[in-house]
Protein backbone atom coordinates (compact mmCIF):
# COMPACT_ATOMS: atom_id res chain seq x y z
CA UNK A 1 0.00 0.00 0.00
CA UNK A 2 2.86 2.37 0.77
CA UNK A 3 4.20 1.91 -2.76
CA UNK A 4 0.83 2.78 -4.30
CA UNK A 5 0.50 5.91 -2.16
CA UNK A 6 4.05 6.92 -3.03
CA UNK A 7 3.24 6.46 -6.70
CA UNK A 8 0.09 8.59 -6.31
CA UNK A 9 2.10 11.22 -4.48
CA UNK A 10 4.75 11.22 -7.23
CA UNK A 11 2.30 11.19 -10.16
CA UNK A 12 -0.11 13.80 -8.78
CA UNK A 13 1.74 16.94 -9.96
CA UNK A 14 2.23 15.46 -13.42
CA UNK A 15 -1.44 14.52 -13.71
CA UNK A 16 -2.45 17.99 -12.55
CA UNK A 17 -0.06 19.59 -15.03
CA UNK A 18 -1.40 17.39 -17.83
CA UNK A 19 -4.97 18.36 -17.00
CA UNK A 20 -3.94 22.02 -16.90
CA UNK A 21 -2.35 21.95 -20.35
CA UNK A 22 -5.20 19.91 -21.83
CA UNK A 23 -7.95 22.22 -20.52
CA UNK A 24 -6.48 25.72 -20.30
CA UNK A 25 -8.06 28.06 -22.89
CA UNK A 26 -9.63 25.15 -24.78
CA UNK A 27 -13.13 25.60 -26.15
CA UNK A 28 -14.43 22.10 -25.55
CA UNK A 29 -18.15 21.76 -24.89
CA UNK A 30 -17.68 20.64 -21.30
CA UNK A 31 -15.24 23.50 -20.65
CA UNK A 32 -17.82 25.98 -21.96
CA UNK A 33 -20.41 24.47 -19.60
CA UNK A 34 -17.85 24.52 -16.77
CA UNK A 35 -17.07 28.22 -17.34
CA UNK A 36 -20.78 29.07 -17.61
CA UNK A 37 -21.68 27.29 -14.38
CA UNK A 38 -18.66 28.67 -12.52
CA UNK A 39 -19.55 32.21 -13.59
CA UNK A 40 -23.29 31.94 -12.98
CA UNK A 41 -23.77 29.76 -9.90
CA UNK A 42 -22.28 30.23 -6.45
CA UNK A 43 -23.02 26.58 -5.71
CA UNK A 44 -20.75 25.50 -8.58
CA UNK A 45 -17.93 27.65 -7.21
CA UNK A 46 -18.49 26.19 -3.73
CA UNK A 47 -18.43 22.65 -5.13
CA UNK A 48 -15.22 23.41 -7.02
CA UNK A 49 -13.54 24.78 -3.88
CA UNK A 50 -14.64 21.81 -1.79
CA UNK A 51 -13.45 19.32 -4.41
CA UNK A 52 -10.05 21.01 -4.42
CA UNK A 53 -9.94 20.81 -0.62
CA UNK A 54 -10.98 17.15 -0.75
CA UNK A 55 -8.19 16.45 -3.23
CA UNK A 56 -5.73 18.26 -0.94
CA UNK A 57 -6.90 16.24 2.07
CA UNK A 58 -6.33 13.02 0.13
CA UNK A 59 -2.85 14.12 -0.97
CA UNK A 60 -1.98 15.18 2.58
CA UNK A 61 -3.13 11.79 3.82
CA UNK A 62 -0.91 10.09 1.24
CA UNK A 63 2.02 12.23 2.37
CA UNK A 64 1.27 11.49 6.03
CA UNK A 65 1.18 7.73 5.47
CA UNK A 66 4.34 7.63 3.36
CA UNK A 67 6.56 10.29 4.98
CA UNK A 68 5.09 11.88 8.12
CA UNK A 69 6.83 15.16 9.01
CA UNK A 70 6.16 18.73 10.06
CA UNK A 71 5.53 19.87 6.49
CA UNK A 72 2.52 17.55 6.28
CA UNK A 73 1.10 19.14 9.42
CA UNK A 74 1.52 22.65 8.00
CA UNK A 75 -0.03 21.77 4.63
CA UNK A 76 -2.89 19.95 6.37
CA UNK A 77 -3.61 22.97 8.56
CA UNK A 78 -3.59 25.23 5.50
CA UNK A 79 -5.95 22.80 3.78
CA UNK A 80 -8.30 22.87 6.76
CA UNK A 81 -8.28 26.67 6.66
CA UNK A 82 -9.50 26.41 3.06
CA UNK A 83 -12.60 24.57 4.29
CA UNK A 84 -13.94 28.02 5.07
CA UNK A 85 -15.68 29.01 1.85
CA UNK A 86 -14.87 32.70 2.08
CA UNK A 87 -11.18 32.08 2.67
CA UNK A 88 -11.00 29.62 -0.22
CA UNK A 89 -12.83 32.00 -2.54
CA UNK A 90 -10.65 34.95 -1.62
CA UNK A 91 -7.51 32.83 -2.05
CA UNK A 92 -8.57 31.70 -5.51
CA UNK A 93 -9.53 35.25 -6.51
CA UNK A 94 -6.27 36.66 -5.18
CA UNK A 95 -4.15 34.14 -7.07
CA UNK A 96 -6.25 34.52 -10.23
CA UNK A 97 -6.15 38.31 -10.28
CA UNK A 98 -2.52 38.87 -9.30
CA UNK A 99 -0.34 37.05 -11.78
CA UNK A 100 2.90 37.94 -9.99
CA UNK A 101 1.62 36.33 -6.78
CA UNK A 102 0.47 33.30 -8.78
CA UNK A 103 3.90 32.96 -10.38
CA UNK A 104 5.61 33.38 -6.99
CA UNK A 105 3.41 30.63 -5.56
CA UNK A 106 4.38 28.31 -8.41
CA UNK A 107 8.05 29.17 -7.95
CA UNK A 108 7.78 28.51 -4.21
CA UNK A 109 6.12 25.21 -5.04
CA UNK A 110 9.12 24.23 -7.17
CA UNK A 111 11.53 25.24 -4.40
CA UNK A 112 9.56 23.16 -1.88
CA UNK A 113 9.59 20.22 -4.28
CA UNK A 114 13.39 20.38 -4.44
CA UNK A 115 13.82 20.52 -0.66
CA UNK A 116 13.78 17.28 1.32
CA UNK A 117 10.62 16.62 3.36
CA UNK A 118 8.72 19.55 1.80
CA UNK A 119 6.82 17.54 -0.81
CA UNK A 120 3.41 17.97 0.83
CA UNK A 121 3.85 21.74 0.96
CA UNK A 122 4.86 21.71 -2.68
CA UNK A 123 1.77 19.72 -3.65
CA UNK A 124 -0.44 22.09 -1.66
CA UNK A 125 0.97 25.22 -3.33
CA UNK A 126 0.93 23.67 -6.78
CA UNK A 127 -2.68 22.49 -6.45
CA UNK A 128 -3.89 25.86 -5.19
CA UNK A 129 -2.07 27.64 -8.03
CA UNK A 130 -3.53 25.43 -10.74
CA UNK A 131 -7.00 25.54 -9.19
CA UNK A 132 -6.92 29.34 -9.11
CA UNK A 133 -6.44 29.48 -12.88
CA UNK A 134 -9.81 27.82 -13.47
CA UNK A 135 -11.65 29.96 -10.91
CA UNK A 136 -13.57 32.89 -12.46
CA UNK A 137 -12.17 36.37 -12.00
CA UNK A 138 -14.06 39.24 -10.41
CA UNK A 139 -14.54 40.81 -13.84
CA UNK A 140 -16.24 37.67 -15.16
CA UNK A 141 -18.49 37.52 -12.11
CA UNK A 142 -19.47 41.15 -12.69
CA UNK A 143 -20.33 40.46 -16.35
CA UNK A 144 -23.39 38.45 -15.37
CA UNK A 145 -24.96 41.46 -13.67
CA UNK A 146 -25.09 43.61 -16.82
CA UNK A 147 -28.76 44.02 -17.82
CA UNK A 148 -28.10 44.05 -21.58
CA UNK A 149 -26.21 40.76 -21.44
CA UNK A 150 -28.98 38.88 -19.66
CA UNK A 151 -31.32 39.21 -22.65
CA UNK A 152 -29.07 37.08 -24.87
CA UNK A 153 -27.45 34.15 -23.01
CA UNK A 154 -25.34 33.07 -26.01
CA UNK A 155 -23.67 36.47 -26.23
CA UNK A 156 -23.14 36.42 -22.48
CA UNK A 157 -21.52 32.97 -22.73
CA UNK A 158 -19.20 34.20 -25.50
CA UNK A 159 -18.29 37.23 -23.39
CA UNK A 160 -17.61 35.05 -20.34
CA UNK A 161 -15.44 32.65 -22.35
CA UNK A 162 -13.48 35.55 -23.86
CA UNK A 163 -12.77 37.11 -20.45
CA UNK A 164 -12.54 33.98 -18.26
CA UNK A 165 -8.76 33.64 -18.17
Amino acid sequence: MIQILTLIQFAFPFLLLTAFFCLYRKEYGFMNRFMWKMAMFQSARNLYAYLIVLMLIFINWCCHVTTPNLSVVVSTLLTLVLLNRKIAESTFHLLHERKRLWFTTLLLSMVCYALPYMNSMSLFLFTISVAAVFYPSERVLQLKSHPEAINNPKDLLALIIRNYY
